[in-house]
């Protein structure tokens, strides 16, 4: 059989998990819309049930389990000619690496991946040999399958070491050991995790600075350093777990050049063709360096740079893997003409900071260990965008949910000396709380840096807002002191705190007096060409730079930070609303705190503001914009109320933020679920739930007809379910929680959320109308389907051993049309 177009295969990246949020996602969305645009058929594979861009129409995607048989076989099926496993995560290079292996010669291309590098980002000891050649410095590192032979390579390289499993089940987890009875514990998972049943071990280089740059190179050898990303915390804690710095602040300019010449030389080593992030860690003694990782695909750091520079990364990507020169390479409307060979110059700071879960576990009396190593215990990021660090930080940690008491005098004064010690030297979850109150206690600088090998600079940075607080509060109503404290972040709310008002105020009294955000532009060359870039940050300067888009405005309030639960499956809903939206013809502000978010998928809207989403940010965005209606999720609760006591049309997307719990009960739960217009109530599908995931098949719709629910308590337009099975303690009908919106749409094949959003802005057609009144009676995609809860990696970050809630604590799923698994049909674990 022969094809007479090219077939590109994107492999998904399965899952989201530690690691991964939803950056692939939203980079595999951006590649389908450059490659469509090159006339060839796109095909994905993937098991994710909250792929947003597995919802699109105009490619094929296929929902297997990500296996090399499955992929082998769509290859034969379907005459795949190429495969792209850039923005699948590990899985993808992983899977990548496999189907070569399998077929040969027969094998399609892999499109910007060459082999040597598949196999460098997989296996240090690999890496190592191959920067060795280059004369390049990398960490030590020896291979070993047994326990023995990872003993041999402890007492050669001396502790502490740092253990990785080889071609990783899932994201790779790096352990290190100061022992040898430490080293047997971490070895043996480490080696479990390997698909190859490998491991490296490394010498350890705990308290070297962790670098991340990303450069991109076309197929001539030409390359550019798109950006570089500095964590404040050093090696020994999770890059991920630490707050991380665009651009970099602290490296002098000969190691900044140094090891900017290092990624170019592995970039042409390897013939990179498109995407490369290099990891350093650097020593603060000597400014000596060493390369730990090469990364060859769309990461959270290449999604942070991306984000921080406003550089259109992912369609340039594209281009350079398919063979474009970097200055002839398409890049979208909007960017200056040379945009895509100039490295991006930033005239801001944009902060990344870690969202962890610890106390939300520990509230339902689940155990984690919440101290900080080189294992991730993050399970998401806000970032914060201004002027300084200061501001940037300030803006992160609100945006990170961090109450008004973040920053409190008292808030760590219950410490004893001893205790502050200790967690200052054994980091855990709230470590700059720790810091800034160690420098209320008179600690110096050099004591703090010496303690926990942070760059001084970043402590003169706390130090700074620590004093800028207690100036506030010791100088209430004073306009130099106000002008001050919001150009550096201060939020209403916590200035309202330190004076002991209120936020209304605070707000009213620093607009009467001229006090009031200005909005700058996230540009690539930082101004140097004219350019219609759509991303804004706030700041308090003069000139403002963002108008009113126009007369009929919708602002979509995303999720914020990825969280447990329906994490991912809550950036898919605002997602979908705002495309829809954006169909409609409205015209669309998106507003959210999440780098990585789906909804922020440059298509799906005409402004984005990166902007904490507490009640006054929110509210200087709505004097900019004036929106005629504003979507929130249902989970912003203090937001809604505060938006509607301030008079603005609020619609809230209907969510309950997680499954009803099915782990305390032995049978499983059976649920109605139905379609609410405002006046009547559509009979949807059932499903069934246990503590291993939901299933939905067509044969139970028939209960449906047995029960008819009260649902005169509901106002807001949306999905509801109602218990069958009377096991809820007040059987009334509450939302559908996201992760069920989710894969009722990709199973049943109707786009529920999108006639919520018809309904609300009055644009439901006869089509839709008819299909409402066919209800439950219409035909499925699939009559079958599995959705499994994926937790496995929930014993390795946070050493949890009870079981888990998984409706509620689950960080991600996988799914199944068409077969039914045991995930499901055989009851409780």
């Amino acid at each position: 059989m022969s094809y007479p177009t090219e077939r590109i295969l994107i492999i998904g990246g399965s899952a989201s998990g530690f690691g991964r949020e939803t950056e692939t996602d939203v980079a595999s969305y951006q590649m389908v819309s450059s490659l469509l645009q090159r006339q060839v058929d796109v095909y994905l594979i993937d098991d994710n049930p909250y792929s947003f861009t597995a919802s699109r129409s105009d490619i094929k995607v296929l929902v297997r389990d990500l296996t090399v048989d499955h992929i082998v076989k769509v290859i034969i099926e379907h005459g795949i000619t190429s495969i792209v496993p850039t923005v699948g995560g590990t899985t993808a290079i992983r899977l990548a690496s496999e189907v070569a292996t399998t077929l040969g010669e027969q094998a399609p291309k892999i499109i910007g991946v060459p082999r040597p590098l598949l196999d460098a980002a997989q296996n240090t000891k690999y890496l190592q040999e191959r920067l060795q050649q280059l004369n390049l410095p990398a960490v030590q590192t020896r291979l070993a399958s047994t326990p023995s032979e990872v003993f041999d390579a402890a007492r050669e390289l001396g502790f502490p070491i740092v253990v990785r499993a080889v071609a990783p089940r899932g994201q790779a987890v790096r352990l290190q050991a100061e022992d040898a009875s430490e080293l047997d514990r971490v070895a043996e998972i480490a080696l479990t995790q390997s698909f190859t049943h490998q491991i490296n071990v490394d010498k350890s280089i705990r308290g070297y600075r962790e670098i991340a740059l990303v450069v991109m190179r076309d197929q001539r050898g030409a390359v550019l350093m798109i950006g570089g990303i500095e964590d404040v915390d050093p090696v020994g804690i999770h890059s991920a777990d630490s707050i991380s710095v665009i651009p970099m602040q602290t490296l002098a300019d000969p190691i900044t050049q140094a090891i900017r010449t290092a990624a170019f030389k592995i970039a042409h080593e390897f013939n990179v063709t498109g995407l490369l992030e290099v990891r350093f860690a650097v020593s603060p003694e000597n400014l000596a360096y060493v390369i730990t990782r090469v990364i060859p695909y769309f990461s959270r750091k290449a999604s942070l740079v991306t984000t921080a520079t406003g550089y259109p990364m992912v369609p340039v990507m594209t281009g350079l893997m398919l063979g474009d020169r970097i200055d002839r390479v398409a890049i979208p409307a909007g960017y200056a003409e040379h945009t895509a060979m100039i490295e991006p110059t930033m005239d801001h700071i944009v902060v990344r900071f870690p969202v962890f879960t610890f106390r939300e576990l520990s509230s339902t009396g689940v155990i984690s260990v919440n101290r900080l190593d080189t294992i991730q215990k993050s399970v998401g990021a806000t970032i914060g965008v201004g002027r300084s660090v200061e501001e940037a930080l300030e803006k992160a940690i609100r945006a990170a949910h961090f109450n008004n008491r973040s920053f409190s005098p008292t808030l760590m004064g219950a410490l004893s000396d001893d205790e502050l010690i200790q967690q200052i030297i054994y980091p855990q979850d709230n470590r700059i709380l720790v810091l800034l109150e160690a420098l209320r206690r008179g600690y110096t600088v050099d004591e703090l840096a010496e303690l926990t090998k942070i760059d001084a600079f970043y402590f003169y940075k706390f130090a700074r807002i620590m004093n800028l607080e207690a100036r506030v509060k010791a100088q209430p109503w004073q306009l130099a002191v106000l002008h001050e404290a919001k150009y550096y972040g201060l939020s209403d709310g916590l200035i309202a705190k330190l004076w002991d008002s209120t936020y209304d105020a605070v707000r009213r009294y620093r607009w009467d007096n001229g006090i009031l955000p200005t909005y700058k532009t996230f540009e690539p060359t930082a101004g140097e060409f004219a350019e219609s870039v759509a991303q804004f940050y706030s700041t308090f300067e003069v000139e403002n730079e963002s108008e009113r888009l126009g007369q009929d405005t919708a602002l979509i309030i995303g999720c914020g930070a990825f969280r447990l639960g329906d994490g991912a499956a809550g950036s898919y809903v605002m997602a979908t609303v705002a495309d829809e939206l954006h169909q409609l013809g409205y015209q669309t502000v998106l507003m959210n705190n999440n780098p990585h978010d789906l909804a922020f998928i440059p298509k799906l809207s005409e402004k984005q503001y990166f902007e904490p989403l507490e009640i006054s940010d929110v509210m200087n965005v709505v004097e900019i914009e004036h929106p005629t209606r504003i979507f929130v999720p249902g989970n912003r609760i203090k937001l809604i109320k505060s938006l509607r006591e301030a008079g603005q049309d609020v619609y809230v997307i209907p969510r309950d933020k997680y499954l009803r719990s099915s782990l305390p009960v032995e049978l499983e739960q059976v649920y109605a679920n139905y379609f609410f217009d405002g006046q009547a109530l559509y009979p949807i599908a059932v499903t069934r739930q246990n503590n291993r995931g939901i299933q939905l098949s067509l044969k139970d719709n028939h209960r449906l007809r047995r029960v008819t629910p009260d649902f005169n308590q509901l106002t807001a337009v949306g999905l509801y379910q109602y218990d069958l099975a009377g096991k809820d303690d007040q059987p009334v009908m509450h939302p559908v929680s996201f992760t069920q919106v989710a894969f009722l749409e990709k199973v049943i094949g109707i786009p529920w959320l999108r006639l919520v959003v018809r309904v609300v802005t009055h644009r439901l057609t006869a089509v839709d109308d008819a299909l409402l009144q066919a209800l439950p009676d219409v035909a499925w995609q699939s009559d079958l389907a599995t959705l499994q809860y994926v937790d496995r990696d929930f014993k390795d970050h946070l050493a949890i051993k009870q079981a888990l809630d998984n409706g509620r604590f689950s960080m991600a799923a996988t799914y199944q049309l068409g077969a039914l698994t045991a995930a499901v049909s055989e009851g409780e674990p």
